[in-house]
């Protein structure tokens, strides 16, 4: 009987989700419309341009909505069969609080598996598909990081790339070779750069090689480039690194740690991406006090307003977060633990009270 209760439990506020996760999600793709229609007319960029773009990054709302959702959910549906009395047929028929919260804990697992899918397999290429179709329809080129393109170290490499095109090459690419001395040894030049198995190849080449005896420069018309950088990474450099998945921030990472880069940015994206599942299933756990505690004689339109207020003020404590993190150098796993374990305290707080 318990199990049953349970999954009728779990079950009413799966669907409350999906009910608020779906009106904030037409609130938001009718506001991103507004938006992109100061674009229309940039290049190529058209009214099917705009709703492809948008319908592309529809993986990217939904994972950022999800906890809000979640916790509105929640609240709406155990409301629900609290205003029907079903939640005190459900107690009277001897279920306990904590029964009713292991009901609410498999919607916790079932959101938190549904963020790492949206998350990690199609947020990322939907979201690179829409950047890359956005930039091609406005300018022809895929974008890059500036306007000036973008910068990357190899090793004693130091390379500048100026435009990616649609299918992938670089265009107008400078490599800058030092030695061990930090002396500026050789500039190679090139028109387009072309990824072939583990390495580039380059076209129209101008290579100045610098040494005492002056300045040689010579030219060639294709010439191998061998480099860690591969069009993998150029997307980490493209597509801001929140919408990468998990691996490929961890080959990034781990890039830049061989190079001696700066790698806080990307390591506090990673474990944020970590922590977006666990933020889900708080969100939805702090659902139960709403119930039970200080708010249970409240109407349902008062509770769904202090959801919809927690919930933003969790987002907005969280962005604020990562940005004190970074500045101030926090570690990058604290930074992004520390909003939902306070969360997750006020929530085990709130029904400690209620037991």
């Amino acid at each position: 009987m318990t199990t049953v209760l349970q999954r009728y439990i779990a079950t009413t506020i799966l669907t409350s989700t999906a009910l608020v996760l779906f009106i904030l999600l037409g609130i938001y793709t009718f506001m991103d419309f507004i938006t992109e229609l100061d674009d229309l007319g940039k290049g190529q960029y058209q009214i099917g341009d705009i709703a492809s773009f948008i319908a592309l990054s529809m993986p990217k709302r939904i994972y950022e909505l999800l906890p809000i959702a979640a916790l509105l959910g929640s609240v709406l549906g155990l409301g629900n069969l609290a205003s029907q009395s079903e939640l005190v047929a459900m107690r009277a028929a001897g279920m306990s609080v904590q029964q009713i919260n292991k009901a609410v804990m498999i919607v916790a697992v079932c959101l938190m598996f549904v963020a790492v899918i949206v998350g990690e397999v199609i947020r990322p290429p939907a979201e690179q598909k829409a950047r890359q179709m956005q930039s091609v329809a406005q300018t022809g080129t895929i974008g890059s990081r500036s306007d000036h393109g973008f910068w990357t170290r190899d090793g004693l490499h130091f390379n500048h790339i100026r435009q990616i095109l649609p299918d992938g090459r670089f265009s107008d690419i400078s490599i800058y070779e030092f030695d061990p001395d930090n002396r500026l040894r050789i500039i190679t030049k090139a028109e387009v750069a072309e990824y072939d198995e583990d390495s580039w190849t380059l076209s129209n080449v101008v290579q100045s090689t610098i040494d005492e005896q002056g300045v040689r420069i010579r030219s060639v018309e294709h010439a191998r480039w061998k480099s860690q950088l591969n069009p993998g990474m150029v997307n980490v450099v493209v597509v801001p690194p929140e919408f990468l998945p998990v691996w490929g921030l961890l080959e990034y990472v781990a890039f830049l740690k061989q190079n001696h880069q700066a790698v806080e940015r990307y390591q506090l994206a990673f474990w944020m991406k970590v922590m977006m599942p666990i933020s889900s299933a708080v969100m939805v756990f702090l659902a139960v006090p709403f119930i039970f505690g200080p708010l249970r004689s409240t109407p349902i339109g008062g509770r769904i307003l202090a959801g919809a207020l927690i919930g933003i003020g969790f987002h907005l404590f969280n962005q604020s977060f990562q940005h004190i993190g970074l500045v101030f150098g926090v570690l990058p796993w604290l930074t992004a633990a520390f909003p939902p374990l306070v969360f997750a305290g006020i929530g085990y707080y709130l029904m400690q009270r209620v037991r």
